[in-house]
């Protein structure tokens, strides 16, 4: 088993290279030239936000900072597919999907990803948008990526069809990508309609994969938009259907999170932008360190994260960064609860407490997960949500 974060990391130096020299041909600001590039970067953070699409906004910066901040997302929605094995295949070329590809980083992250979990099956890649100039750029990417003989690009071969996302179902597909998709998708629909028809839609791309293929959807760590995703989980998992969720999800009941309002689940992975790229983020005043994202993986054969653990039990993930409070470490956490239903609970460790079986609660990090392992009598966790003295708590893929 690959471990999950090592199969996540920011974008090497050797690309800094490739992406300037698709910029400069293209006439688009550089790396290099930081006042430009972040002016137009902080414009797409803009339009994005408030719109959810990055129509109008200047190429370059979507290639030249979008691409290089996007790429880790994919790769870490897909850290435990590829960690389980689950598309390791016989030798075949792998038919890889993307909707809504933009500039190509959905598509680039779960390539690098595959790579480094050690798949080296050719990868056949459909890219499908409506923008004809991203596509075009992606193009570029790949050739200028190619000419510096970067690793991870060979055996990729790529399509691109310029076009509409929704009426392009994929046929023989192992994955079908959807990277900041569902958030431009129906506007003008009130929240449940529109959960109601993306999970439609992803019903009928489940049509269209090959046995054990996969659906990844990644999605902004913003709450409105990760609550609808939620809303799209409970949609496909709660009225059944072809599809049930592999991750980032350790139960099938109804998302805990959509309880609150206030409440969303998200990745915040300690994966910071490239050195190179961390002047252009400061100049337009946005955040370097960290990787934040909301994922879902499905899967059509029932297959889920939780089979990683050995027993089931006790299993949880992390969904909050280490609490520390005097006398006591404390942290969310999600898995399943009574009847199978998702539960949310607050655990903490007290210091008196800890020792070397807790060493994994120590260490804990957002998007870990955990089995936590009573002894004898002893519960794992009271119903203070407090961890026994005598509890194991041990770390799965890290």
């Amino acid at each position: 088993m690959a471990a999950f974060h090592s199969l996540v990391e920011p974008l090497e130096a050797a690309w800094r290279a490739v992406l300037d020299d698709v910029l400069a041909r293209r006439g688009g600001a550089t790396t290099g030239d930081v006042r430009a590039l972040a002016a137009a970067v902080a414009q797409m953070s803009d339009v994005y936000n408030a719109q959810g699409h990055s129509r109008g906004v200047a190429l370059a910066a979507r290639v030249g900072f979008g691409l290089p901040r996007d790429v880790p997302k994919s790769a870490g929605a897909v850290r435990e597919l590829l960690g389980a094995g689950l598309v390791a295949g016989d030798g075949a070329a792998l038919r890889v999907v993307d909707l809504g590809a933009g500039v190509g980083a959905t598509t680039l992250g779960v390539v690098r990803a595959l790579r480094k979990a050690g798949v080296r099956r050719p990868v056949e890649a459909t890219l499908i948008d409506t923008d004809a100039d991203a596509l075009g750029a992606f193009r570029d990417v790949l050739a200028s990526a190619r000419a510096a003989e970067i690793p991870c690009v060979a055996g990729l071969d790529v399509e691109t069809v310029p076009g509409p996302v929704t009426p392009a179902l994929p046929h023989d597909a192992d994955l079908v990508l959807l990277g900041q998709v569902l958030s431009e998708l129906d506007p003008g629909l009130s929240p449940a309609d529109r959960a109601a028809r993306h999970a439609e839609l992803l019903r009928a791309l489940a049509r269209g994969l090959r046995p054990g293929g996969a659906i990844v959807v990644v999605e902004p760590a913003l709450r409105d938009r990760t609550r609808h995703l939620h809303a799209v989980r409970d949609a496909l998992t709660v009225d059944g259907g072809p599809l049930s969720v592999f991750a980032p999800c350790l139960h099938r009941g109804r998302c805990p999170a959509l309880a609150h309002e206030g409440d969303w689940c998200h990745e915040d992975l300690a994966i910071d932008l490239p050195d190179w790229l961390v002047p252009v983020a400061r100049a337009a005043g946005l955040r370097f360190q960290g990787l934040t994202f909301s994922y879902l993986v499905l899967r059509a054969d029932g297959r889920s994260v939780g089979e990683l653990f050995e027993d089931p039990a006790g299993a949880v993930r992390v969904i909050s960064e280490a609490i520390r409070t005097k006398g006591k470490r404390e942290a969310w956490v999600c898995g399943p609860g009574p009847a199978g239903e998702g539960s949310r609970t607050r655990l903490r460790l007290l210091d008196r407490d800890a020792t070397d079986a807790h060493a994994a609660w120590e260490e804990l990090r957002r998007g870990d997960l955990l089995r936590l392992e009573g002894s004898g009598d002893e519960p794992a966790v009271d119903d203070r949500g407090r961890i026994g003295r005598r509890t194991r708590v041990a770390r799965v893929g890290r």
